[in-house]
């Protein structure tokens, strides 16, 4: 399932985070989730697209602490924040992007890679308590950032100024079911409208974009596995420099869109016309 003709399982030219038409000099970058898997990964490829600043967002401040330490060891020249706070918790979010507006006088991007996996299985004997933390972390969390984010950003901000907002989804929200991803699956569709009415909602505000991360092998990846779901992997450098590459002003014109990290960029910019223009890339309902 593409959308390009040409698709991609790891980093190239055009999304390198080395690539100096899409560099984050001088850029504010939130990064939730970034203690492991792609949150991870997108705060080394933010560093070396020369990011002014990294914040970084997750459960446990130690475990963000040594993502720090590991962006400075690299000898990239980036400053780090670290906060540990629950995204489902209105007043710490609030809390947390005020006093990063305070520290560094804005926020240019946020990538919101943290996100939870109810148990999988049959939706008749899925534990409904933990299904519902699952909802809970994947659109309420979601949106409680993306409040806290819209309350801090000026408006009528236009261009290369304007905010950015991408949020990891999954291609699992526009496919035919998959046994057992019932609950996940809903929550993400769910995060991925919302982000479709975030960005019809501030387009003078805020840009907002929803990413399919590609086949990664995460921890979240590792709870499929034991499920008996298995997949080829792509390389978690796809997702990480795919993100710098959305966030820089190149990939403007995919605001509300849902793309996927596998589809080639050049091919995109190429349909930048049509994709503003209509419905493409957007959940619908096929057959109207």
């Amino acid at each position: 399932m593409s959308f390009t003709p040409t698709t991609h399982n790891a980093s190239y030219e055009a999304i390198s985070a080395t690539n100096p038409s899409i560099s984050a000099a001088g850029k504010v970058v939130l990064i939730t989730g970034a203690e492991s898997g792609i949150g991870n990964a997108a705060s080394f490829s933010f560093a070396t697209a020369g990011a002014k600043a990294l914040i970084l967002l997750g459960r446990r401040v130690e475990l963000l602490e040594q993502v720090a330490k590991s962006i400075h060891e690299k000898g990239l020249d980036t400053e780090t924040a670290c906060f540990a706070v629950d995204v489902c918790d209105e007043q710490g979010v609030k809390s947390t992007l005020n006093q990063i507006v305070s520290k560094f006088g804005r926020i240019d991007i946020v990538i919101h890679a943290a996100g939870a996996l109810p148990p999988l299985g049959p939706l008749a004997t899925v534990p409904l308590d933990d299904l519902w933390r699952a909802f809970e972390v994947n659109i309420k969390g979601f949106l409680t950032l993306a409040q806290a984010m819209l309350a801090v950003t000026t408006s009528g901000q236009e261009g290369a100024s304007q905010p950015v907002l991408i949020v990891l989804n999954t291609a699992g929200s526009i496919m035919p079911p998959l046994p057992g991803m019932g609950g996940y699956v809903a929550s993400k569709m769910s995060s991925l409208k919302l982000a479709e009415y975030l960005a019809s909602e501030n387009k003078n505000k805020l840009r907002v974009i929803s990413v399919h991360p590609g086949l990664i092998q995460t921890p979240m990846a590792e709870e499929l596995e034991k499920a008996g779901l298995r997949f080829p992997y792509d390389d978690i450098s796809l997702p990480s420099d795919f993100l710098v590459w959305a966030a820089s002003q190149e990939a403007a014109f995919l605001n509300g869109k849902f793309v996927f990290a596998n589809w080639d960029v050049e091919e995109l910019k190429a349909s930048a016309g049509k994709i503003e223009g209509d419905a493409d890339l957007s959940l619908m309902l096929r057959g109207l």
